[in-house]
């Protein structure tokens, strides 16, 4: 197969489901031309490795020159990137093609992609479910072939989340591995890192050595005898449909030797929940970064005009919390400086000594406690176990550690839950340990049940997903009295399409991808 031809292939199956809103911007004549030019290289005899044509999904928030980068916002559209984010122009040296933009939770803040300004991405195994976030469209680009992966960023869980949720493998490398320069829309430097999602993990190793300004080389490992850390208190309360698949999983693991080392890790988390609150971290670095970001690009755009225009309300909610405090509520460098030079280093090194204590270099954790929950029935509170529950929190819970960490953490698909969508697996490392860590992956992931791929349905270019904005009356507290309103949104079309699943599944298509 060429590189036009799979481009052709992949630019089909994008158009043919585009009522799954997955990207924000495709450019068909872009996409053909990049892929013509690696095919004149070969025919030249020139070298297209390492990549060879293979079409990369990019979250919107990462720059690729020609292409807007909106962050899925309204306030940034119209504004094309000069440049290209260091991390896309490696794709293009390495004879990589970009597919197009994907859609994103607005500014990356949440996880779940229901986005008021572009619509929902429609999770590919059940249309009306949402992909987990705030990658969502990278995720669903590669579950549904879209491509052979799809960049991605990550702050709190944001790769791996989706990937869990779509069957996909999702990889947040060690914070600072990963280059995207200043070509990603920012969040908190200290947090953010680019990432990928893919189709397996032996795909994600060849990214890694790719993009990866820290890999050295993968190690030999052998499972059996290998001691891994089972966090209780990250296994606790796992969502009614997820106990099967995860009980498997695991029993998949111990039956290929591995020590399962069980540990309660309360006084990390608790140590993170103090040190790591919105109203410090988050408020002084998020409206710092984003103002730099739109000066350095030329957005023409200030930070009190882009929060003024953002579509989700929660969203805005969050932005207006911080950009708006008063001097006497706002965090002091002095309380910025404690947090980077005394309180994450505390947490780092408790890390470190809980790999040492219990001698273990691996830790073995849920991507999520639940599967995808409706779309309609998931912001900001969703059914967990017969009551409801804020879903943000719900979904974070096993990512509180690696981001303020800055550890690798790599989301493996495990099957399918008890409601017939995936569930995701996830693994850490130390700190710069990635290539252990996909070493381990790698003899992993055989182990697990396989996750079908979703169900091909009728093609559906005619209309597209819309949120309408409900005002939610329930306060979180209790039980929600009759009446009450406990969802953001509802979910609607445009156009008509037919939806229903279609006779095969993405491996009858015409083209193995």
């Amino acid at each position: 197969m060429t590189a036009l031809q799979y481009a052709e292939a992949v630019l089909e199956i994008a158009e043919t489901y585009s009522c799954l809103n997955i990207f924000s911007s495709l450019d068909r004549r872009t996409v053909l031309a990049e892929a013509r030019a690696v095919d004149a290289l070969h025919a030249a005899g020139k070298d297209v490795k390492p990549l060879c044509g293979l079409a990369f999904a990019v979250k919107d928030n990462i720059d690729v020159a020609g292409y807007p980068t909106t962050a899925g916002t309204p306030a940034l559209e119209g504004f094309q990137a000069h440049s290209s984010s260091p991390l896309v122009t490696r794709l293009l040296k390495g004879h990589g093609v970009v597919l197009g933009k994907t859609r994103m939770h607005e500014l990356a803040v949440g996880v779940t992609t229901i986005n008021m300004h572009g619509g929902p991405v429609l999770n590919p195994y059940n249309n009306t479910m949402h992909t987990g976030g705030s990658s969502g469209g990278a995720a669903a680009a590669v579950a549904m072939r879209m491509g052979t992966a799809g960049f991605c960023s990550d702050t709190g869980g944001s790769c791996r989340i989706p990937a869990g949720m779509t069957g996909v493998v999702g990889f947040r490398p060690t914070t600072g591995c990963w280059n995207a320069g200043d070509g990603i829309v920012p969040m908190t430097v200290s947090r953010d890192t680019v990432g990928v999602v893919a189709r397996s993990v032996r795909d994600v190793m060849l990214f890694n050595t790719i993009f990866s300004d820290c890999s050295e080389g993968y190690p030999e490992v052998d499972l059996k005898g290998m001691r891994m850390g089972y966090p209780t208190n990250f296994w606790q309360d796992l969502g009614e449909e997820t106990v099967a698949a995860y009980d498997k999983a695991l029993a998949a693991l111990k039956g290929a030797g591995v020590e399962l080392v069980a540990m309660d890790m309360h006084v990390l988390t608790e140590l993170s929940e103090r040190i790591m609150p919105d109203e410090s971290l988050y408020t002084y670095e998020m409206p710092r970064e984003l103002s730099r970001y739109l000066y350095q690009h030329e957005y023409n755009l200030s930070l009190v005009d882009l929060v003024d225009r953002i579509a989700t309300p929660h969203v805005k909610k969050y932005l207006e919390a911080m950009t708006f405090k008063s001097l006497n509520d706002y965090p002091t460098p002095k309380d910025y400086a404690e947090i980077l030079d005394s309180y994450l280093p505390k947490l780092k090194a408790l890390w470190h000594d809980f790999h040492d204590a219990y001698d273990v270099e691996i830790y073995v954790v849920p991507t999520s406690p639940i599967t995808s929950r409706p779309i309609d029935d998931v912001e900001p509170y969703t059914m967990h176990n017969g009551h409801k529950a804020d879903s943000y929190q719900l979904l974070c819970r096993t990512h509180q550690l690696d981001c303020p960490l800055g550890i690798p953490g790599l989301s493996i698909p495990a099957g399918l839950g008890a409601d017939d969508m995936p569930v995701g697996i996830m693994f850490y490392a130390r700190t710069g340990h990635d290539d252990l860590l996909l070493a381990v992956g790698q003899a992993a992931q055989p182990l697990f049940a396989a996750t079908p791929e979703p169900a091909r349905m009728q093609p559906c270019m005619g209309c597209k997903p819309v949120l309408k904005a409900v005002n939610v009356t329930w306060d979180g507290q209790g039980v929600p009295e009759v009446g009450d309103t406990t969802s953001s949104y509802t979910l609607g079309w445009s156009g008509e399409c037919d939806l229903s699943p279609g006779a095969g599944s993405a491996a009858d298509s015409k083209t193995e991808l």
